[in-house]
């Protein structure tokens, strides 16, 4: 479950990192790491 949520936040870093914008980081790889743990738990559900 955390395996699928990071390879989103390992590319926040990166944006972090190289003074990337915050609304990337936040608005895109964030969301996406959101979406990606919540699409895991419901399969881990069902």
């Amino acid at each position: 479950m955390l395996v699928a949520t990071g390879v989103p936040i390992g590319d926040a870093a990166i944006v972090l990192r190289s003074n990337g914008p915050k609304t990337a980081v936040y608005g895109v790889h964030g969301a996406t790491a959101v979406v990606m743990l919540t699409i895991s738990l419901l399969l881990l559900a069902a």
